[in-house]
């Protein structure tokens, strides 16, 4: 059993599929602020898509039943 690992962690992976490593770290990788930011903002919009689409049905079957 070897004591040090292998801290190569693109060793199988295709290199179209590993970020660009500069002399700080990766490139073009989004942050974590980021991330964070894109959860929130993917879920508000889900559920205004939502909300419209039950505002808009809502109005289409009141219209059809003359209510």
């Amino acid at each position: 059993m070897p004591i040090w690992t292998d801290l190569n962690l693109h060793d199988v992976t295709p290199v179209r599929a590993q970020p660009e490593v500069g002399e700080w770290g990766p490139i073009r990788v989004a942050a974590t602020r980021a991330k964070r930011r894109m959860r929130w903002l993917t879920v508000l919009v889900a559920l205004a898509a939502a909300a419209a689409l039950f505002t808009i049905g809502r109005l289409v079957y009141s219209s059809l039943m003359g209510v």
